[in-house]
């Protein structure tokens, strides 16, 4: 059964983001090596992440996604710290915050933060419907060439995993 949004996290979410050696949590993104994470860290770190999207229950849907693909191993901690920085971005805090759960090594530098909202956003990803209807019209296009239609799904298969950029999805699918 798929949990509601206004369910809390389970302890599953938390305890996956628990567990990294980091310092006291005097303010998110506060790294140091003398104090454990605990899932009440997580949980606040969650409980922030839904209060500041309250408006916007796609982004917090969307932060538990990136959170579920990393423990399936579909993405790796680089992968998530794209994606976070991307979905918070405009909110340097949560971004800053995410490093409390993140490995030696991988922190987010406020420098990476700030060249971020010089940037210009991302479009916005297709909606749902209009992707599932120009899946339908390939198939369509394609339905006497199974091997093409197949290809076109692998590709889009390793682009969800994040083998492919969207540039290699395009150049690959006009070639196809």
């Amino acid at each position: 059964m798929k949990r509601q949004r206004d369910d809390p996290p389970g302890p599953g979410m938390a305890k996956r983001m628990a567990g990294v050696q980091r310092g006291p949590p005097t303010g998110y993104g506060v790294p140091s090596s003398q104090h454990r994470l605990t899932t009440n860290d997580a949980l606040s770190y969650l409980r922030e992440v839904k209060n500041r999207f309250a408006d916007k229950k796609d982004v917090y849907d969307t932060f538990l996604e990136i959170m579920k693909e990393f423990k399936a191993q579909r993405i790796d901690t680089t992968g998530v710290i794209q994606r976070v920085k991307e979905l918070f971005r405009g909110h340097k805090e949560l971004v800053l915050g995410f490093n409390t759960f993140l490995p030696k090594g991988y922190e987010i530098q406020l420098a990476d933060v700030a060249d971020m909202d010089d940037e210009p956003p991302h479009k916005q990803p297709v909606e749902f419907d209009q992707a599932i209807n120009y899946v339908n019209k390939i198939k369509t296009r394609f339905a006497q060439d199974e091997r093409v239609y197949k290809a076109f799904l692998e590709i889009l298969n390793m682009y969800r995993k994040g083998q492919k950029s969207i540039t290699n999805v395009y150049d690959e699918v006009r070639v196809a």
